[in-house]
């Protein structure tokens, strides 16, 4: 029977063999500078990192010039991981590089924020969850995610780098400033100015290429609050691409519009409709012009009197393609709770309803 050798062992020896072909291995007592694949751990899976031995000093910290020494190593064994395809860690204020292949699934994100359990330590660190060794230091949460948000466009911008030509490179950079943060983004295209298309989802990397792409072919990109917006020609004519975050909080089965109140009959029409199998509507980030990114169609549930709480009952409208399905399942779904419901007679999908008496 073969036995496969262990993961780190295996990845040393392939860092080895990549880097051994620029730069000089260090051997105790024979070669007395050069790199060396190390580990963190005593046990599998490891934490590796490659560090280089002998040499001079890295440059003073108050100086400006190019990188010396021990720091100029680094820095070149960062690049030529990088290119390579590994995932590296700088680690600040250290001269390894930890290094690990990348996950099958590179999806999702790759910096996480989480409690630094040291007491002498600063309170929270963003961890590099591909090679598990820490990126940053933080004195509260809302400034670790804000490192760990500026972590993951350095990542996605160097990715984007390495899968498209360097004429682009300059126009990565543009793309990213215009994006701002955002990991998951979605994409519609709006003809005629009332043809939306059904939002799509992708991840940054997505959004950066293609903004790039027409900021290069000159096509004036505008951004207006989260909306990031182009426009394009094709065979069939002119479009416009938009791209907008996906929000980490949306709001679900109501428009979240300002002064817009959303008493308790509100949320129990929500709750009533999703536990019957309905899919809410979702509203996302802001996109000018007093506008909210609708990122799924659905049913959206508002008071009878948005002004008002004390005007009894409910309205609950059908949104976008799921207009249909909600048009049978509303009414079914509250007349079984109790909830008396008349639909209106001049638009199809649209409802007022009214809970039972307690």
């Amino acid at each position: 029977m073969t036995t496969l050798p262990l993961h780190s062992v295996n990845l040393s020896a392939r860092v080895t063999t990549l880097l051994a072909r620029t730069f000089p291995e260090y051997v105790p007592g024979v070669v007395h500078e050069g790199f060396r694949v190390e580990s963190v751990d005593q046990q599998e899976p490891r934490r590796m990192f490659v560090r280089w031995h002998g040499g001079t000093p890295t440059r003073p910290v108050w100086t400006h010039g190019p990188a010396l020494g021990r720091e100029k190593y680094k820095a070149q064994i960062l690049e030529v991981l990088t290119r390579e395809g590994y995932a590296v860690t700088n680690v600040p204020g250290r001269m390894d590089v930890f290094v690990n292949d990348r996950p099958h699934d590179t999806s999702g994100p790759r910096f996480a924020v989480v409690a630094n359990d040291v007491p002498v330590s600063a309170p929270w660190l963003v961890m590099d969850l591909w090679t598990r060794a820490h990126v940053a230091t933080a004195g509260t949460e809302e400034e670790a995610a804000a490192e760990a948000m500026d972590a993951e466009r350095h990542h996605t911008l160097t990715d984007a780098r390495i899968v498209t030509a360097p004429d682009l490179y300059d126009f990565l950079d543009q793309a990213d400033e215009v994006l701002g943060d955002g990991l998951v983004w979605l994409r519609r295209e709006v003809r005629q100015d009332i043809e939306y298309t059904e939002p799509v989802r992708h991840e940054r990397l997505d959004a950066l290429v293609d903004v790039a792409n027409a900021l290069r072919r000159g096509e004036p990109v505008a951004r207006d609050e989260r909306l990031v917006a182009y426009e394009t020609s094709a065979p069939t004519g002119t479009y416009a691409v938009h791209w907008v975050p996906e929000s980490l909080a949306p709001a679900v089965g109501f428009f979240p519009g300002e002064g817009w109140e959303q008493g308790p009959e509100v949320h129990a029409a929500i709750g009533l409709l999703i536990s019957a199998g309905l899919t809410p509507v979702r509203y996302g980030e802001r996109i000018g012009g007093g506008s909210v990114m609708c990122e799924a169609s659905g049913f959206m549930v508002s008071a009878a009197d948005p002004l008002d709480r004390g005007v009894p009952g409910v309205h609950v409208d059908g949104i976008g393609s799921l207009m249909a399905v909600q048009t049978q399942g509303v009414p079914e779904a509250l007349r079984a709770a109790g909830w008396e419901v008349t639909g209106d007679p001049g638009w199809t999908g649209a409802w007022a309803a009214y809970p039972p008496a307690e």
